[in-house]
């Protein structure tokens, strides 16, 4: 088995470096977003007169790579998300770590739209003690204008957790660091 890894490390590692040379590659933009607003849980068993909304904050880094003449890109970002406080007197804290991919077409000088899905890896802790914790989907779609390095962005982003959905409206700051 030990075999077996050495000509696959090596193949990966030729391959990687062959793709990383090639100019759409070298044309890649590196970025970092930090983001907040609010967000709303919808979960069945929480009774309706329980607060299911409270803030959000992200901080997330990613790379795009443009694919044609500067109108579309493709990237994958991650970070960390705090997805917000619920509850009256039972609550419920729920945070993160997001790994996305992401479509990005301009539509206009310096205003991009852009369409992204990935998995939250989630941890939420009860007051009474208990946690719980899973890996689900999520999905979003949002905006981003600017014209140099620092961008304005926006987005909604939709969050299934077990069995309880999170919507977060946000807005923030990307900026590109190349």
């Amino acid at each position: 088995e030990r075999h077996m890894k050495t000509p696959l490390l090596a193949t990966t590692a030729i391959l990687g470096a062959i793709t990383l040379s090639t100019p759409v590659f070298a044309s890649h933009s590196v970025y970092g977003v930090l983001k907040g607003g609010w967000t709303d849980l919808d979960d069945r068993d929480i009774p309706s007169e329980v607060d299911t909304t409270d803030a959000t904050v992200s901080l997330l880094g990613g790379v795009s790579f443009p694919l044609a003449r500067d109108t579309f890109s493709v990237g994958v970002e991650g970070g960390a998300v705090w997805l917000g406080d619920y509850g009256d007197g039972n609550e419920v804290d729920i945070s993160g770590i997001e790994a996305a991919a992401i479509g990005k077409a301009r539509i206009a000088t310096g205003t991009d739209l852009f369409l992204r899905a990935g998995a939250l890896r989630w941890d939420a802790e009860f007051d009474h003690g208990s946690d719980e914790d899973g890996t689900d989907g999520f999905w979003g779609v949002g905006f981003s204008y600017g014209l140099d390095n620092l961008t304005f962005r926006g987005s909604v982003d939709r969050y299934s957790l077990d069995d309880a959905d999170v919507e977060a409206y946000t807005l923030g700051l990307e900026y590109r660091f190349n």
